[in-house]
């Protein structure tokens, strides 16, 4: 069984949507600085924890093992994987290569149709991220939108599940 039989796959966004004050922290030096003051929005591990999760950044891939060691020592929580950058490219363009060169390869291509989403699906602050992940099928939403979705969707399932218990 493929781990992503069960699971789809949430390519999730550092910086202004895993990293809730992320104007006020990003320049703030030396980066152990910015890393002591950085904080992550729980309410969004919450909502995709029980997915494969994959971080995909533009953060300089040097600042890889310290922003990982952070996010679990301020949360519990760690993705399944995780990709900074390490082509020095924009945000669209390092987050395309990411899918081509290693996400692509391991999981496949965008299935659309499972339950009426695809395999993949994207927590992306960059309208420029977006529009790219769009190119693929891949539905990309702002942090916002994707918690308010999530919740409306939550309820729903609950709302259907104690209709079916009560009739």
């Amino acid at each position: 069984m493929n781990i992503t039989d069960e699971k789809r796959i949430c390519l999730l966004d550092l910086n202004y949507t895993l990293v809730s004050n992320q104007q006020t922290t990003k320049m703030l030096r030396p980066f152990s600085r910015r890393m002591q003051a950085e904080e992550y929005r729980r309410k969004l591990i919450d909502a995709i924890k029980d997915d494969y999760v994959i971080i995909v950044t533009a953060r300089p891939d040097y600042q890889k093992k310290q922003t990982m060691d952070n996010i679990f020592k301020k949360t519990g929580w760690l993705p399944a994987e995780a990709y900074f950058n390490d082509i020095n490219a924009e945000p669209p363009a390092l987050k395309e290569s990411v899918l081509r060169r290693f996400i692509f390869p391991k999981f496949g291509l965008p299935k659309i149709g499972k339950s009426n989403h695809g395999l993949y699906y994207a927590v992306e602050s960059n309208p420029k991220t977006r529009i790219m992940y769009a190119k693929y099928g891949i539905e990309a939403q702002p942090y916002d939108k994707f918690l308010k979705d999530f919740v409306l969707a939550k309820a729903e399932r609950e709302e259907l599940s104690q209709m079916t218990l009560f009739n």
